[in-house]
């Protein structure tokens, strides 16, 4: 059983290094063996999320339920009827697939019109606090007043460096004046009304190029982390596999290229 195990750990290794390298080969352009690794991986991610509904929603909440109810039926248990609503459920389901019949995908609407519905009503009073009375009450703070002790910014003995200050809170107080400023399109853009408007594009892109940059961040760590898989198991007792793996991907690529390459169906 050990063995068998460690086939799988070598073979888990290879994969690993093969499909790392032939997502990587994108950056030369679009080209079959990216395009195989992709079927693949959509493929293997289509079955695992449609096993975990299975697990997670259909089995506990409709084919448990639905199984018990008609064995409490059968033993003579008249309130056990009330566990067969979930058919309709079921019957709302099969109507989403009604989608893949062109000529029954009118079907598709009810359930569709449902589902929107009711995530509508239950998520509205959440979304409205959330989104719109917590961020109207967060724009809502004093701007003086003593401040716990910790580091000071030495033009305003008052603020503290760090988050919450009276700093802060005048930043995000103008921040959020002026970006409404720039907004608010019922009026000419001059004198006071014209500085607050360029001053809310100042704040809107100092916004967008620290999310922006945070992405990137996180894809450039995302990039990290793969290398450095890659390179933990380029080792003797696996066979050098990033090695390998590389000759194999670039050698297909040269393959491909010189061979099958079509620049025109590339255009299309």
């Amino acid at each position: 059983m050990d063995s068998f195990w460690q086939i799988m750990d070598v073979v888990g290794v290879w994969l690993v290094c093969f499909f790392t390298l032939a997502v990587f080969s994108f950056l030369y352009r679009d080209n079959p063996i990216y395009k195989a690794v992709e079927h693949i991986y959509v493929g293997i991610a289509a079955g695992y999320y449609f096993y975990q509904a299975f697990r997670g929603t259909i089995y506990p909440n409709f084919v448990l339920h639905v199984v018990r109810g008609m064995d409490e039926i059968a033993k003579g248990n008249a309130a056990a009827w009330a566990t067969q609503w979930r058919w309709g459920a079921a019957v709302l389901g099969i109507l989403l697939l009604s989608r893949l019949i062109p000529s029954w995908s009118w079907l598709s609407r009810w359930p569709m019109a449902l589902v929107v519905g009711a995530f509508a009503a239950l998520n509205l009073t959440g979304f409205a606090k959330a989104n719109l009375v917590d961020q109207i009450g967060g724009t809502m703070l004093p701007l003086a007043g003593r401040l716990a002790n910790g580091s000071v910014l030495p033009w305003l003995p008052q603020a503290q460096a760090s988050a919450p200050s009276a700093f802060n809170h005048f930043v995000l107080i103008v921040g959020v004046v002026s970006v409404l400023t720039y907004f608010f399109f019922s009026t000419s853009r001059r004198g006071i009304v014209g500085r607050l408007g360029t001053l809310g594009i100042w704040f809107v892109m100092v916004t967008f190029g620290a999310t922006y940059g945070s992405i990137v961040l996180a894809r450039i760590s995302l990039l990290i982390g793969r290398a450095t898989n890659v390179m933990d198991y380029n080792l003797p007792k696996y066979g050098y596999p990033a090695y390998v793996c590389a000759i194999l991907v670039v050698g297909g690529l040269l393959i491909w290229r010189w061979k099958f390459f079509r620049p025109e169906e590339e255009e299309r």
